[in-house]
Formats: C-alpha cells, structure tokens, sequence
C-alpha cells in the first residue's frame, strides 16, 4: 500500500542526440513508466489485501484473540477525508467525546504533563448488571518520519479493568488519512466472559462514530472557513 510521490527527471528533448539508438529508447521507457505510475513507499502494518478491502467497503477490521486473555485485541482500518494532523487535532478535544461515542458519560483531561503528555479521565455506561465504570488512560502523542501522527495509551487506573493498551495513527494517504485503531481491554471482572463477542463489535461502532464526527465537523470547519464573509458596509 502507499503514498504516492511523484519523481520529475528534467531531460532537454534536445539532448537526446547525444545518445545512440539503444540508450533513447531506455530513457524515453523510463520516463514513460515513471509518468504512468509514481514511485511509492508502503506502510509495513497494511497488506495488499487490506488495501483491496478498504477500497471496496472502506473498513478493514480483525479481531485476534490472544490465548490466555478473555477479550479480543481489535484492529480498525479506515480512510478519514481531511489530513492526518487536522482529524488528531480534532480527536484531542476530549471534553467532546461524550457527544458522539457510544456509552461515554464523561471524558476529561485531569493531568497535562507535557504538551504531547497527558492523562485522561473516562467514564462509560456499561450493560446490566454493570451500572458504569471508570478509568484513566495515560497519553503519549508521537508525531513519526513518515509523516503520521500517533495517540498511544495505556491504563493509569481503573475501577473494572486490569489494563487498556491502545493506539491511534493518522497516517497521510492519497491526500487523506488512513486511520488504523488498536484496542487491547483486559477486564478484571468476574462477568467480562458475558460480554467477550460483543467486544468487537462495540469496537467497530465506536470507530464508526469517531470517524463519522471528525469527517463532518471537519468539513464544516472547512465550508466556513472557504465561505466568504458578508461584508455589512455595502
């Protein structure tokens, strides 16, 4: 999978009289295949296949079941419409969670440590018999070489749960962002197995919501900004 760039080779028409028969039709094949398809680099953590199936539904997900753990690790691809930096830059809101994922009550930023470190305080509805529970999640944002932005988190405390390990990362793709979500939940509750095949749906759900608000109040943002302003002089 890649990200395009494209490679310009300044050759003067001109001097290809200076090369024999042979050599011109070299060049004029390479200049030829490098117009049609640009040199790519591709991230390591999506397979060709995963490609070909986010082309088609536009989400990939996989659920891997670690022996010795009750609930899945789930593993969320898909394509944001706006650049990496502006759809983390929106997610870091997260006094705003609670409007559009599911189940979040509360959601808050008690500990800023740095300005790339922090500690966030959640509070989520679960299902019967559980009424809600509470954790907080330390967070390390990275931006990487290749131009992606990563959330990373992992449990400080929790109420219901003995570890939450995860990430974010926005990678630039195709003048977009390729999203790729990893959540790892290990409940420290004796009904977690009730609620085990439901992990990674929930998962997807969430995933959906998140993609669904930054799309929009991206674009919205977007639409004013490009929207002229009406000038009351006139």
């Amino acid at each position: 999978m890649g990200k395009n760039f494209n490679f310009f080779i300044l050759i003067d028409p001109r001097d290809l009289s200076r090369y024999d028969g042979w050599m011109k039709i070299k060049i004029l094949t390479l200049l030829s295949l490098l117009s049609l398809s640009p040199l790519s680099y591709s991230l390591e953590s999506v397979t060709t296949t995963e490609e070909q199936e986010l082309t088609k539904t536009n989400m990939v997900r996989k659920v891997n079941w670690k022996e010795g753990y009750i609930w899945p690790e789930v593993r969320i691809l898909t394509v944001l419409y706006h650049l990496p930096q502006d759809n983390l830059n929106e997610f870091l809101n997260f006094e705003t969670h609670k409007t559009y994922i599911p189940d979040m009550l509360e959601s808050k930023i008690i500990k800023k440590i740095s300005a790339n470190e922090l500690d966030v305080y959640f509070e989520m509805e679960m299902p019967w018999p559980v009424k809600k529970t509470t954790h907080v999640t330390h967070n390390l944002i990275t931006k990487n070489t290749d131009g992606s932005y990563t959330l990373k988190w992992n449990l400080v405390k929790a109420d219901m749960l003995s570890a939450t390990d995860g990430f974010m990362r926005f990678y630039p793709y195709k003048g977009k962002t390729l999203l790729e979500y990893v959540s790892h939940i290990v409940p420290n509750s004796s009904l977690a197995s009730m609620f085990k095949n439901r992990v990674a749906d929930d998962v997807e759900k969430s995933v959906k919501k998140i993609v669904k608000h930054l799309n929009n109040t991206l674009n919205k943002r977007e639409n004013l900004t490009a929207t002229p302003q009406s000038n009351n002089n006139l």
